[in-house]
């Protein structure tokens, strides 16, 4: 999963031993393409790194002792950190104070600060009762810090022959009220958002061809979508 800082001079992403099973973090900096593969990380299998606000941590997740945790690391491979209570927790994201960030194990979303008290809950059956998430579904909070803009996968029925599994929405979740909104219709395959300010940005939807992934654009105002590109994965977008 790559992504890039929200300075826009650097990206994160998964290097892969293909003899084992082990997987590193390493760092592109954009401008010279120096490479640096992340050091001083005590386990190796590790995956998924997300840039902090200021550019300058990345937290990901790390596998020990046959668990998924959630570690923080600085991008000069200094200041290693596994983080309390966070066993089994996936796709954690920042929130905008850079000292606090939002999680999920499958069942419940949580926001914690770096300490890993638990700041705020919500079980994901009570804002969304036909719907679930993988480790895969990711969340997303806005610039303005005010919502989360997830995937979730819903029971529904899916109508597309060459699709496996339940169909994936995207829904939004006001951190003030806890009230939940979904802003893709049933029928629509959509995951993998990423924002572009607090009312626009991108995610992933089926192609029209069904055989290929697509980038669209969104926005909350209008909820239309406007087509970018085809063929890409999980994409990023920096401040």
């Amino acid at each position: 999963m790559p992504e890039i800082s929200p300075d826009g001079k650097y990206i994160a992403y998964n290097t892969a031993d293909h003899q084992s099973t082990n997987r590193y973090l390493a760092i592109v900096e954009l401008k010279s393409g120096k490479v640096a593969q992340l050091q001083h990380i005590p386990s190796k299998n590790n995956f998924n790194p997300v840039w902090s606000p200021d550019s300058k941590k990345l937290i990901f997740n790390t596998f020990i002792n046959n668990n998924w945790y959630l570690a923080l690391i600085n991008k000069d491979s200094s200041g290693y950190l596994l983080l309390n209570n966070t066993q089994n927790k996936y796709t954690p994201v920042w929130a905008q104070d850079g000292n606090s960030f939002f999680t999920h194990d499958l069942e419940t979303i949580y926001w914690m600060n770096l300490e890993g008290k638990l700041l705020k809950k919500w079980p994901l059956d009570t804002l969304i009762p036909h719907g679930s998430m993988s480790s895969a579904s990711r969340i997303q909070v806005s610039p303005d810090g005010k919502t989360l803009l997830m995937d979730v996968d819903m029971d529904e029925e899916v109508h597309e022959r060459n699709w496996e599994g339940p169909p994936p929405a995207l829904w939004t979740l006001d951190l003030e009220s806890g009230k939940t909104t979904r802003i893709t219709p049933k029928g629509t395959l959509a995951w993998s958002p990423f924002w572009i300010n607090s009312q626009q940005f991108i995610f992933l939807k089926q192609g029209k061809n069904k055989q290929t992934l697509a980038l669209y654009r969104g926005s909350l105002k209008n909820l239309v979508e406007t087509f970018l590109l085809n063929d890409v994965q999980t994409p990023s977008i920096s401040r």
